[in-house]
């Protein structure tokens, strides 16, 4: 599971913290023993929160670094308020949420996620929102451990690592971890951008305007038994990744415990791989982040709630 959605922000009303906790301790009683936040989620609060529902768990934690706090000062610094916030000696998945900026030598960074395992503070590295060559240029950089894992938005309707990078994680071993795997919802019967993290989405704009993809997989979701959000993480699987739905309250849940459980035919798989294929073709947007300052970025993150 992914656990932005307990830092509250851009999420809008109508659940609470002891909903958030429930949820994910009915996850992992029902076999879910992954689940995944950030240090900017609701500036620490996500994290907080995921430590609480731990608490007598036997679950793997992954958490993220601010692109922006990439000295290695920084690098020790924020893991070590993330481990205290989630209230373990060591941080199973420590990854670094994006690419720092121009101005920054990517290797340097790499270099200062390592030693946090020398230290003992983390047990992996993992990176986020990396294509093409900066994704090639960060495992390169890797000396003493390996990149274990690259978390990206990936779903029906955002397929754009599959043209900058999927195939190089698969020769290097390197996870995909996919994030947004419901496209913010949309691939669960939303339609309407009722909260900020959906109005701010492009991606749900135009999901939320194909009939033909959203029918389908609702016809699927008839089909095989379960919900449509279902059948749309149960691809993702097929396709080789781990999603990491946000989940709110219990009944988010048991769409991820039915993707658990169904297999897919070939020849839906083929269907949804052919109604999604255009959204392979958005261009990647990381390259324009990296161009601004670190200190610009911590402060609209600040501001956004990580959004």
């Amino acid at each position: 599971m992914g656990a932005w959605q307990a830092g509250f922000r851009s999420w809008g009303k109508g659940y609470s913290k002891e909903d958030v906790i429930s949820a994910y301790r009915y996850a992992f009683e029902h076999g879910i023993n992954f689940i995944d936040t950030a240090e900017i989620y609701g500036n620490g609060l996500s994290e907080e929160i995921v430590g609480e529902a731990i608490r007598g768990y036997d679950v793997v934690i992954a958490t993220k670094v601010a692109g922006f706090n990439i000295s290695e000062y920084r690098i020790l610094k924020s893991a070590d308020m993330s481990r205290r916030r989630l209230g373990v000696d060591t941080i199973d998945l420590y990854q670094l949420h994006w690419p720092p900026s121009i101005y920054t030598s990517i290797c340097r960074v790499m270099k200062s996620l390592e030693k946090l395992i020398d230290k003992g503070i983390v047990r992996h590295i993992g990176i986020s929102n990396f294509y093409g060559d900066i994704l090639e240029k960060a495992v390169e950089c890797m000396s003493r451990y390996e990149v274990v894992s690259n978390q990206v938005q990936y779903s029906l309707v955002y397929r754009v690592i599959e043209r900058y990078g999927m195939d190089f994680m698969e020769r290097e071993g390197i996870a995909l971890i996919a994030y947004s795997p419901l496209g913010k919802g949309v691939l669960a019967g939303k339609r309407v951008a009722d909260n900020r993290a959906r109005k701010l989405d492009g991606v749900f704009r135009r999901a939320s305007k194909d009939d033909d993809l959203l029918n389908n997989l609702k016809r699927l979701s008839e089909k095989y038994g379960v919900s449509m959000a279902s059948v749309a993480l149960r691809w993702i699987v097929e396709k080789g990744g781990i999603p990491i739905p946000g989940v709110k309250k219990k009944g988010h849940v048991n769409a991820v415990i039915d993707a658990l459980e169904i297999r897919l035919g070939r020849e839906d798989i083929n269907l949804l791989d052919n109604l999604s294929m255009k959204y392979r073709d958005y261009p990647v947007s990381a390259i324009v982040p990296r161009l601004v300052p670190g200190f610009i970025v911590k402060v609209l993150t600040s501001l956004t709630g990580g959004v």
